[in-house]
């Protein structure tokens, strides 16, 4: 169905294959969706919190790309729903917003799982090519 780093996964086989973004702004989502597709990633975006967890009863991503804010809602409660269920996802946050500090940021993807927005493509692509790696090695 889809392609992650260069190998063929089918989404009812494999639980991991495909990339997903969330964001509210549809210039963010379909430049991200572009670059991560640029470097062999399956990529589905999503405008908010119901639409991404409409999408995922086939099965969660590989890694998750969250914007903080998603206008009205916040990214760090879609990050707890979906943690509830598939706490093994990893999530980037990326975020436009001065208000939240790095230490929350930190808190909630670890040192190397933020992004302020803008942000440098060879750095997300090397965040998601790590994130998915990991998930896929064998235990």
């Amino acid at each position: 169905m889809g392609q992650l780093l260069g190998q063929t996964h089918d989404r009812q086989t494999k639980r991991r294959e495909w990339v997903a973004v969330v964001d509210d702004d549809p210039s963010i989502r379909s430049s991200l969706a572009r670059l991560l597709r640029s470097d062999g990633f399956d990529v589905e975006t999503f405008s908010s919190s119901p639409e991404f967890f409409a999408a995922i009863s086939d099965g969660p991503p590989a890694c998750l790309v969250l914007d903080v804010h998603l206008g009205t809602a916040s990214g760090f409660d879609l990050q707890d729903s979906l943690a509830a269920t598939h706490a093994e996802v990893p999530v980037i946050l990326i975020t436009g917003h001065d208000k939240i500090t790095s230490a929350e940021l930190t808190r909630r993807a670890g040192p190397d799982g933020y992004l302020r927005k803008p942000f440098d493509g060879d750095r997300i692509i090397g965040m998601v090519r790590r994130r998915t790696e990991i998930l896929d090695s064998p235990a």
